[in-house]
């Protein structure tokens, strides 16, 4: 007969052992697939170790089975914070990602200039994390991982996305399901098995195909969300929840935060197409006519309305301000005043001055986000550290020194352009494929084409741009679209390889030389030590070459090019011995390499 002290030790067995074989499973999996999982941050793949990124597969968490699920933009930090380092991580949607815009489009980035300006003796980081078609349930998911990357502060800006979101109130991902049980699908994502059971599903049911031009049209289940109706209440909540467990999480790990108020285009923004919009319509055709008769206080109560009351939910409404500003009081963060600044900058009803569309700011509008939230780190003395006001410039400058060129800003106008001809911008019956009928015209503009819809890479678009103008002798233009890449890739040495390169054919070889050297204290590489190489022979500084020629042979020992370079500078050292060493090691790898032979003649050496 057992004991009760036996049958207790048998019946813990009996409910440990499952929750043991899980484990185990896990473990197994673990070790199976160590880069199985889906961390928010990854190792940068770069040439200078100890640096993180965002990983480009997060998205999969959120968007099961799409092929190319939204991502963060790639900005690398230090694994390591410095000591002397200002570190800001951005948290936000679309808008934050700096949609439509490529990468150096984003007020995040304006922003970072802007404290390294005045900031001089920090080193400033301001990563972000906006991914498009996402909102607070995934930012909320994110938010522990964030806090153990140990920033100064967070900054998030978002709204527009509760309802149709990835997981919002109305989405077609998640939008049914009640919160507790969203939160803990995420949570067992985090598991390997998990994922494996996840990706089990899949197959089962087959991949999802969203062959939309856009996750607008993916995403929204309920396309029509009246302010009565319990889809919006439970969008709303969703909201006050989540923001308020965002600024909980960073509130006990002793992270500032600053949360901008969401502001969208109502002075040039009709309500959505939908047949249940009618009252929306003719309140903007109210404000419209008051805005016609200069009766702005009519226009400024008429036009905010219409857009709470536009039934499509792809504006966060006018209460999802005071929102804002009560979790923000509650929790102990920095209510920053992004929609008041825009209406400022606006006559109160901000429009196409500041807005591409509905949410997604002009180049204009960025700039002004970016100031917003550069004026409350002002306010709140930098976060302790030493300031020197003195040396900010003028937003205009910042503006500027994002480096998009007219490239850059046909591509946003092709993925503008591909949206604004889809629902919901017009009825179902009369939308467009505007990728399928649009016919490029030249280089430049078929490229933006191709980046917009995917077709190829925004990177290796500006890199053939610029080789086009070079041969076009457009100097100017090549060395704009290469300084983008440079703003854009601060730790690879291509961009300002390429950069040298056409200033050298330019005439420009003092700015060349500089350059070049930058590129090779970034990223060291055979290339990088062979173009300086010979860079400086050009300049007649061959013994100053030879170090860079020798370092591109010690990167590369396969370089036939930088060991032909290298014999020919020791030649011109008068190193003889050397020149014909170097010259025999490029013969046992290519002896029939162009121009060898005759210089082996001219050096002594017999074939």
């Amino acid at each position: 007969m057992l004991t009760a002290a036996r049958r207790r030790t048998y019946l813990l067995i009996t409910l440990l052992l499952p929750l043991l074989l899980l484990a185990g499973v896990e473990g197994t999996l673990r070790l199976a697939r160590p880069a199985g999982g889906l961390p928010l941050f990854i190792p940068a793949a770069v040439e200078t170790d100890g640096y993180l990124v965002a990983n480009p597969e997060v998205g999969r968490r959120w968007f099961a089975g799409v092929a190319s699920a939204p991502a963060p933009p790639a900005e690398f930090f230090a694994r390591q914070k410095p000591a002397n380092g200002l570190r800001l991580f951005v948290l936000g949607e679309s808008t934050t990602a700096g949609f439509p815009f490529p990468r150096n489009g984003t007020f995040s980035r304006e922003l970072r200039d802007a404290l390294r300006d005045v900031l001089p003796r920090d080193s400033v980081e301001v990563i972000n994390l906006g991914i498009a078609a996402t909102n607070s349930v995934t930012m909320r998911d994110l938010a522990s991982e964030v806090a153990d990357a140990d920033p100064d502060a967070v900054l998030i800006y978002a709204g527009h996305n509760e309802y149709y979101g990835v997981l919002g109130a109305a989405s077609a991902r998640g939008g049914p399901l009640a919160p507790y049980l969203v939160r803990a699908t995420l949570a067992l994502q985090r598991l390997r098995l998990g994922l494996a059971l996840r990706a089990l599903l899949e197959r089962e049911g087959g991949a999802a195909t969203d062959s939309a031009p856009s996750f607008m049209e993916i995403l929204a289940r309920d396309r029509e969300v009246p302010l009565s109706s319990i889809t919006f209440a439970r969008g709303e909540a969703q909201f006050v929840d989540n923001l308020s467990a965002l600024l909980a999480t960073f509130r006990a790990r002793g992270i500032p935060v600053f949360v901008g108020s969401p502001v969208s285009n109502v002075r040039d923004r009709p309500p959505f197409a939908s047949p249940d919009n009618e009252a929306a319509d003719s309140v903007f055709r109210d404000g419209l006519a008051a805005l016609a008769r200069a009766d702005s206080a009519r226009a400024r109560d008429a036009l905010p309305l219409a857009r709470d009351l536009d039934v499509v939910r792809f504006r966060a409404p006018s209460r999802f301000v005071g929102i804002v500003q009560e979790a923000a009081a509650v929790g102990g963060a920095a209510y920053v005043p992004v929609a008041e600044r825009f209406e400022a900058a606006s006559a109160g009803l901000p429009g196409a001055s500041l807005f591409l569309e509905h949410v997604h700011p002009t180049r204009a509008g960025v700039t002004v986000l970016a100031r917003t939230f550069y004026d409350a780190l002002a306010e709140a003395r930098f976060l302790g550290h030493a300031a020197s006001p003195e040396r900010l410039k003028s937003w205009d400058e910042y503006e500027r020194g994002t480096t998009l060129t007219p490239f850059d800003e046909r591509v946003a106008f092709h993925t503008v352009q591909t949206l604004a001809e889809r629902w919901p911008f017009v009825p179902i019956a009369e939308q467009r494929d505007y990728r399928a009928t649009y016919r490029p015209e030249g280089l430049a503009d078929s490229l933006a084409f191709l980046v917009s819809r995917g077709g190829v890479r925004w990177e290796a678009a500006k890199v053939q741009l610029g080789l086009d103008y070079e041969r076009r002798s457009l100097p100017d233009s090549a060395l704009a679209e290469y300084a983008g890449l440079v703003r854009d890739q601060p730790l690879a040495e291509l961009p300002r390889r390429l950069m040298a390169q056409a200033l050298q054919r330019a005439g420009a070889t003092d700015s060349a030389e500089h350059v070049m050297r930058e590129a090779l204290r970034v990223e060291p590489t055979s290339a990088a030590a062979l173009a300086l190489g010979r860079l400086l022979i050009d300049r007649n500084d061959v013994a100053g070459a030879i170090p860079f020629l020798e370092q591109a042979v010690s990167l590369e020992p396969r370089n036939t090019i930088a060991l032909y370079q290298l014999s020919l500078a020791y030649g011109l050292a008068r190193d003889i011995a050397r020149a014909r060493a170097t010259a025999l090691a490029l013969a046992r790898l290519d002896p029939r390499f162009p121009g060898l032979s005759g210089w082996m003649e001219a050096i002594g050496l017999a074939r």
